[in-house]
């Protein structure tokens, strides 16, 4: 009678002292991992960071050979001051076509003067430019003769796989230089020819100012056929500096790096991984069965330990409740309509806030294994 009356006793006792606590052992710390990709395709020049290094938001982590890259900014760019000078051209003659519908001949004679003067300066770039193309031209067949030396002492493994690359992609360079030294000429010689016609139209509007609407009209419109060429050029410069910047990849959060995945030297497409990120922003994944769920609540706090650090405690908030049971989540979830049913309880992930400013001695990883009590009273 007495061992019962004090079994009743420690009974009752431990009921009170856990009363309003509901608890569970099927609980780990939780995170989003990251894969931080690629955006561009290219050979790795430059790794910043080692396996499981400690990163912060913005932190330079790769970049890429950019050699080529900055040669299409440059094409483009001067494509986009060519589209500017023809806008700019196309600009004037609007305003000679304007002048000769007012009749002002004094000023369609300055305008012819000012066509004259364009197509001088023409002129002397095409002499700039072609010197240019005869420069591009030495160079590249410099780069050629490395290059095809390059590749047959690779091949007798005279030298290594990246030098020969270096001597590619200096090739490749050239060639992108030599091409845009060409286009150059091609512009400018368009550009002079076009200057040409500006000086023979404006020395005929000069003496001339029949049918000036019609010219305003035509004027107008390659103005406008102009300006839109010149939007075109400058989009494409746009994309041009957005690859070139894509040849460097960034953080895009703190935390640790983990699961390198490149070497030095390794080509890269777009999208592929470099490594995986787990962030320092965790929280803590509690599945409750289906039966603790009555008096759970957002709002309620926590406590719980990790397995890793024995009897420390940490601290948080029930955040919020999953929107179904775990099974659900399944790859395959089950059917009860299917087969046998056997009644099994169900559990709910229930996300938990960590109110604590965790230590650097016991930092939460995602995955340790946590034993979590909620609160309810």
């Amino acid at each position: 009678m007495a061992l019962a009356l004090a079994a009743a006793a420690g009974g009752g006792g431990y009921w009170y002292l856990n009363r309003g606590l509901v608890t569970t052992d099927d609980a780990q710390v939780d995170a989003q991992l990251v894969a931080v990709p690629a955006q561009t395709a290219g050979t790795i020049a430059k790794i910043h960071f080692e396996e499981n290094q400690v990163i912060h938001e913005g932190d330079l982590l790769v970049e890429l050979d950019d050699s080529i890259a900055k040669a299409r900014v440059e094409q483009a760019d001067a494509s986009v001051q060519a589209a500017k000078a023809s806008a700019e051209a196309a600009d004037a003659d609007v305003l000679v076509a304007t002048i000769n519908t007012k009749g002002n001949r004094s000023v369609a004679k300055a305008a012819l003067t000012t066509a004259s003067a364009g197509a001088m300066t023409a002129t002397d770039q095409i002499k700039e430019a072609e010197a240019s193309v005869k420069a591009g031209t030495i160079s590249l067949k410099q780069a050629e003769t490395d290059r095809e030396r390059a590749s047959t002492l690779s091949d007798a493994g005279a030298i290594s796989k990246a030098e020969a690359d270096r001597a590619e992609t200096a090739y490749q360079l050239a060639s992108s230089n030599l091409e845009a030294a060409r286009a150059r000429v091609t512009t400018l010689k368009l550009s002079a020819a076009q200057a040409q016609g500006r000086v023979a139209e404006a020395s005929a509007k000069a003496e001339q100012t029949d049918d000036v609407e019609t010219l305003l009209a035509q004027a107008t419109a390659r103005a406008k056929t102009a300006r839109a060429q010149v939007t075109t050029a400058e989009a494409a410069l746009a994309v041009a500096k957005i690859d070139l910047a894509h040849t460097k990849v960034y953080a895009p959060a703190s935390g640790v790096l983990s699961k390198k995945t490149i070497a030095v030297g390794q080509f890269v497409g777009t999208g592929q991984p470099v490594a995986q990120l787990v962030p320092s922003d965790v929280w803590v994944t509690a599945n409750f069965k289906e039966t603790q769920l009555a008096s759970l609540r957002v709002g309620q706090e926590a406590d719980f330990t990790v397995d890793a650090y024995g009897s420390e405690t940490f601290h948080g908030t029930i955040e919020s409740f999953s929107g179904a049971t775990g099974s659900r989540f399944a790859l395959l979830p089950p059917d009860n309509a299917s087969g046998n049913f056997t009644k099994v309880v169900q559990r709910l992930p229930v996300r938990v806030h960590i109110t604590d400013n965790v230590s650097e001695a016991h930092p939460l990883r995602p995955g340790m294994s946590v034993e979590l009590t909620v609160h309810t009273r």
